[in-house]
């Protein structure tokens, strides 16, 4: 089963996804400011295009030096290019097409390996290397999984969520290529969802905020179409708004960049099944162990078992970050600050180094933003009388809900 090979059309999407992520972040730039759907294989890096449409945007993606080498490393560190030796050639080359070209060969001499990044919704992002194996095992069993779900054939993907993310790249790039089914990716694929123009054996991979805009709409589903979400907690509500829309069911799949998939439930009242890679380990209660490469790996939420298979997250643990050398638990202030009247909702992260390197918080009151001048006085008097300097944030932030980003994860802030 391993031995499948990314298509070139799969490549290239996967291309784009990434490189346009990677604009984003070094321009500073919103989720749709950027629309890599017109680019192709003969979209330059850097500069104009040579051809008659020279002046298209779609025809270059205007990187300057500093963000041609940024575009480059991304790329090689996601498809670990390294292993290859080829990694150099990124910079010689001058269009998505010739950089698809080259992770192809890059692949084809043993550098099969992908390398996920964290969204560093609890931290600093990290890269999480997966082999290619143990992606291509699970796509291969949730192909079968959602067929028996669904108790028919699934005919096609309609992919809502970014396909360089490890749960879009498991099931808009690797499972519709193991079911041989096409797939409809970005825009078109959600003008397809929102107008209710699918078909029985689609298969919706979404995320909670996508899904909750589809509740919205109240319009019913054909028979047998199939949701998938991750990423975040589901709404029990929404996804029983859902099934009177006629959705056959909705499969949350629970995992995280560093793990891949862990489990996977078809109701929210019930516990998360294993995948079969996974072992709970009685005498580590804080990992799990994949049996796959007789590894243990860290649990970033508390696990509630039922069995040795079964399972429900209970929330994340505290991740500890350092301030002035010493160890604060942010979510642990966040749940403090929430448990004064005042507070309905509390974020704390880490400031960046830019910012101070102090902690922040961003609080949602309990009634309104008005009063929001006298609050930060309550809240920085009361921090000062329970907490400690360190674990003091230095500026409160105001808003009538959390930040997150567009996949429903918890987002930064600016000061």
């Amino acid at each position: 089963m391993s031995a499948l090979a990314l298509s070139a059309s799969s490549l290239m999407n996967v291309m784009k996804s990434l490189l346009a992520d990677e604009l984003k972040a070094l321009r500073h730039l919103g989720d749709h400011e950027i629309d890599a759907t017109r680019w192709d294989e003969t979209t330059r890096i850097t500069g104009v295009s040579e051809s008659s449409d020279a002046q298209e945007p779609s025809h270059s993606l205007n990187a300057d030096s500093m963000e041609v080498i940024a575009l480059a490393t991304r790329v090689n560190t996601y498809f670990q290019l390294h292993e290859s030796g080829l990694e150099d050639y990124l910079l010689r080359y001058r269009t998505l097409g010739e950089w698809v070209s080259l992770v192809a060969t890059a692949r084809e001499r043993g550098a099969q390996d992908i390398a996920f990044t964290t969204s560093g919704s609890t931290g600093t992002p990290k890269v999480c290397v997966h082999r290619w194996h143990d992606l291509v095992e699970e796509a291969a069993y949730f192909s079968q999984y959602l067929e028996d779900v669904l108790d028919d054939r699934v005919t096609r993907i309609v992919a809502l969520a970014p396909c360089h993310h490890i749960y879009g790249f498991i099931f808009s790039v690797l499972l519709p290529q193991l079911l041989q089914v096409p797939v409809v990716q970005g825009y078109q694929a959600l003008a397809l969802a929102q107008s209710r123009r699918l078909a029985a054996g689609d298969v919706i991979v979404g995320f909670p905020f996508i899904w909750r805009l589809l509740s919205r709409q109240g319009l019913a589903f054909p028979n047998k179409v199939l949701g998938l979400t991750s990423t975040g907690p589901s709404d029990p509500q929404i996804v029983r708004e859902l099934r009177c829309q006629n959705l056959t069911a909705i499969v949350e799949i629970y995992g995280s960049s560093e793990t891949a998939g862990i489990g996977a439930r078809i109701d929210t009242d019930e516990c998360f099944r294993l995948l079969p890679r996974w072992r709970r380990d009685d005498s580590r209660e804080d990992s799990l162990r994949d049996d796959q490469q007789g590894r243990h790996y860290p649990l970033t939420d508390t696990l509630q078992w039922r069995d040795h298979r079964y399972f429900q997250p209970q929330g994340r643990k505290d991740e500890a970050v350092q301030v002035a050398g010493i160890n604060v638990y942010p979510g642990k202030i966040a749940r403090l600050l929430e448990s004064l009247p005042q507070v309905a909702k509390a974020q704390v992260r880490l400031m960046s180094d830019e910012e101070g390197g102090r902690l922040k918080a961003f609080v949602v009151p309990s009634t309104s933003l008005q009063g929001a001048g006298s609050l930060t006085e309550k809240l920085t008097e009361w921090c000062r009388q329970h907490l400690s300097t360190p674990e003091t944030p230095r500026v409160f932030t105001f808003g009538e809900r959390l930040p997150s980003g567009i996949m429903g994860k918890p987002g930064d802030w600016d000061l």
